[in-house]
Order: C-alpha cells, then structure tokens, then sequence
C-alpha cells in the first residue's frame, strides 16, 4: 500500500471513530493500539490515562498526538466523515487525527527502512492532559533524538506557546426583593464592573509577547426578582513563557483594585508556557525540510510536559489553526502526506545524528 492510501485509509477511520469529550475513549484508543501493532511494534497501553506508548529501540525520533476532539457543536453544513476532493470533513480532522495519522505513517516508513521510531497517543489533551503529565517522564520521552508533537500548524515550526491558567473570579453581594433593588447588593454589577477593566486585556497589541484575559463563563443570581448576591466569571488567562502565573495574578489582583471590589480567586486549570532555541538543531532542520516559518501560538499544547524532560521538542503537523474547533472541520490528504514526508525525512536525519553522537 502506497503511503497516500495508508494515510487516506486510517485518516479515515480514525475520523469516523467519534471521540468528543463524552465518548468512550477507549474505542479510539483502541484502533490507534491496532494500527501501531500492524507497524510490528509491541505497544504498552497506560488504561488509566487512556494512552499508550511504543518503540522500536534508543535513538530515534518520537512523534506524538491526541486522539481525542472538542464537542461536535452546531452549525455544521457537512456530514462527518465525508471526503470532497482533497478534503476530508469531520471534527478532529485537522485537530488532530491528521497528525497522529502523519506520526503513523512517518514510523511506517521509517521502520521499514530499519530506522527507530516511538509513538505517543493520547485521549485527554483537550481536558486534563494526565496522559501527557504521566509519560512525559518516561524513558521513551527522555532518551529520544526529538519529540514531535504534531498538532496543526500548517507545516510551521513552532518552537513556543502560551501558557494556560483558568481562573474563577468570585463577588459576593447581599440579596433582596428583585422590586426593591435598593435594598440589596448586586453581585453581577459589582463583577461588571470589575469585568470593565479586565476588558483591555482582551484587546492585546502583540499577541504572543503579551498576557491576555478573556472572561468566557459567567454565573450568577437565582431568580429574575431575586438580587443576585454572588457572582463567579471564569477567565481564561493565556501567557508568554517570558512571564510567570506570578505574574498573571498580579496583573489580575490589580485590576480588582482599581475596580474596588473583593475578589476571591481560584486557579482550576494550568499548563505550563514552554519554549525552546529556535537556533537548535532539530528545529533548524525541521524548517529545512518543511521550508517554512519558526513561529509561536497562543494556545497550549502537551510539548508544555514534555519539553520540561526533552528539550530536542517542537511542534509540526498538518491543518490550519483557523479551521479547528469550528463547523465544517477539514484536513487537506495533501498536506496530511506532506507532513508524513518531511516526518520521514526529519526522522531519518535526527536517528543518523543521534547514532554519530
């Protein structure tokens, strides 16, 4: 089988595999343990994480990638599932079923070529990341010639990413009769208008060398003729690896000061900034090869865990950025057989440096 009809035939059936956050991952894990066992590798899987883990032997490259996808969500104008020319339609095309096939197909090639290879798959990315956080320490991680993590880029190199820190803001106020507001103290004012000064931060100059702060879920108040007397927003707090969750909570404890209210503050969500030397070896290939750009993203991914035991990652993978968590999904087979190529090469070149080391 030609790598195109490989990549083609397992992009598809990971895709029809539904995989949101209510699914059964084990389904979907399942056939990514199928596929890295027809490669001729022995796989471990880690059931408590729902991931799972294989290698060829020391010296080669690890490519790794979720399998898990965000709600399918409303909106949608095609089914799931179906290809039309180059594309293929479906959540989780692009983010990031396209990448794990592309890992899958690159260790294809390259295990034919009797070259080692390791894989990684996990099913959390989008929720917890237990599976990254528990094998980020594991020999396979620590010990390879470079960690690929394939999320979408669009064939960019990307050596940098924000860190991720979600935060629940909390007012307290006093209840009334919704007929005599007076009476009472309004907790959801009293967040408006700390929400007005949170603002600015939602309106960044430089997005990826600044903190930002988006308030994204708000509760607050019983009844229509009840004065709300709590008021909680959770904020979606992104920032550079240049700065600190230090300073995330500075920023945000003095806007509650300017805004003259008490805030109680909760942190529910981290994952880490991390950044690597774009003057580094493997990333200086890897945009070799791909000729394109070195760049950073705004968002988070699981180099954060493993960059902080390898510091030979990157992120590189097929898919547009501005096509994921949004209806109508797709990936280009092009770009997906693309990625798997230059993986191939990129593989073959780090083993043969790891050996010469």
């Amino acid at each position: 089988m030609s790598l195109e009809d490989y990549v083609r035939k397992k992009l598809t059936e990971f895709v029809a595999i539904p995989s949101t956050p209510d699914a059964d991952m084990r389904a979907i894990l399942r056939a990514a343990t199928a596929s890295i066992e027809e490669l001729g590798l022995r796989p471990t899987v880690h059931a408590d994480v729902n991931a799972v883990i294989a290698s060829s032997g020391r010296g080669g490259v690890l490519f790794n990638g979720h399998l898990d996808t965000v709600p399918l969500a409303s909106g949608w104008t095609r089914e799931q599932g179906v290809w039309e020319g180059d594309f293929l339609y479906g959540r989780g095309t692009a983010d990031m079923k396209a990448g794990c096939v592309a890992g899958l197909g690159a260790a294809r090639q390259l295990l034919d070529a009797g070259i080692p290879v390791s894989l990684l798959f996990t099913t959390d990315e989008e929720t917890t990341m237990h599976g990254a956080i528990k094998l980020a320490s594991s020999a396979e991680v620590r010990t390879a010639a470079a960690v690929i993590v394939a999320e979408p880029s669009a064939l960019r190199v990307i050596t940098n990413e924000k860190g991720v820190l979600w935060y629940r803001a909390g007012v307290r106020g006093r209840s009334a009769h919704g007929s005599m507001p007076h009476l009472g103290d309004n907790a959801i004012l009293r967040m408006a208008r700390i929400l007005t000064r949170l603002e600015p931060y939602s309106h960044p100059k430089d997005v990826l060398r600044e903190i930002t702060v988006s308030a994204d879920v708000i509760q607050g108040g019983t009844k229509p003729n009840v004065v709300a007397d709590t008021c909680a927003v959770d904020l979606d707090c992104r920032h550079p690896p240049s700065t600190t969750k230090e300073d995330v909570e500075t920023l945000l404890r003095k806007a509650f000061a300017r805004a003259k209210e008490e805030v109680s503050l909760e942190l529910f969500h981290e994952v880490p900034a991390a950044a690597v030397s774009e003057s580094a070896r493997h990333v200086r290939l890897l945009r070799e090869l791909a000729g394109t750009e070195i760049t950073g993203v705004t968002y988070g991914t699981e180099m954060a865990y493993y960059a902080a035991h390898n510091a030979r990652c990157a992120v590189f993978g097929p898919g547009e950025t501005e096509r994921i968590h949004v209806p109508d999904e797709r990936v280009s087979l092009a770009e997906v057989l693309r990625s798997a190529e230059i993986l191939t090469a990129f593989g073959t070149k780090m083993s043969a440096a790891a050996v010469n080391l």
